[in-house]
C-alpha cells in the first residue's frame, strides 16, 4: 500500500465546506466531469453506502464506496470495489484564519492491472491534487449559486 498526504487551502468556512464535501448526493454537481452517476444504499447520518459510476484514468467504472462522516471535520472514504478496493481517503478540515485548511491523507492500495504500471502511484497523487482544486474552485461556485437562489 502506497501512502500519501495533499493538503489545500479555501476561503470557504469550515462548517460550509464540510457539508458541501459530505454532500454524497450532490458529487456529480459539484464534480460531473468525475462523479457520472451516484446511487445511495445505505443513509445514515454517520455512514454512507454508495455505489458510484466515476470517470477513472479515462475509463467509466462502477465502484462501491462507505463515508463516514464524523461532523464537524474528518470524512473518511473506504473504497469496497473496482481497481482501488481497499484504499482509504482520510479527509481533515481545520479551522484557518483564511477560513479552512483540508488535508486529505490517503492510503492507496492498487488491485488488478495498476500493481504493475510504473509510477501508477505519483500519477494519480497529481491527479488527486487537480480534482482537490477542481472541488474547492466548483464548491465555491456552488456555494455562490445557491446564495443567489
Amino acid at each position: 500500500m502506497k501512502n500519501f498526504s495533499l493538503r489545500k487551502q479555501s476561503s470557504i468556512p469550515r462548517e460550509t465546506l464540510f457539508k458541501i464535501s459530505t454532500d454524497v448526493s450532490n458529487f456529480h454537481v459539484i464534480l460531473p466531469d468525475y462523479f457520472k452517476s451516484l446511487k445511495i444504499v445505505k443513509d445514515d447520518p454517520f455512514e454512507k453506502i454508495v455505489l458510484e459510476n466515476i470517470s477513472f484514468l479515462g475509463n467509466n467504472i462502477r465502484v462501491k464506496t462507505k463515508h463516514v462522516i464524523l461532523s464537524p471535520d474528518v470524512h473518511k472514504i473506504f473504497i469496497l470495489s473496482g481497481p482501488l478496493k481497499g484504499t482509504i481517503f482520510n479527509e481533515k478540515y481545520a479551522l484557518s484564519k483564511l477560513g479552512t485548511d483540508v488535508t486529505i491523507s490517503v492510503h492507496l492500495k492498487l488491485n488488478g492491472f495498476l500493481k504493475f504500471v510504473p509510477f501508477v502511484d505519483v500519477f494519480l497523487s497529481k491527479k488527486m491534487s487537480k480534482v482537490m482544486n477542481e472541488f474547492l474552485k466548483s464548491s465555491d461556485n456552488y456555494l455562490k449559486a445557491s446564495l443567489s437562489d
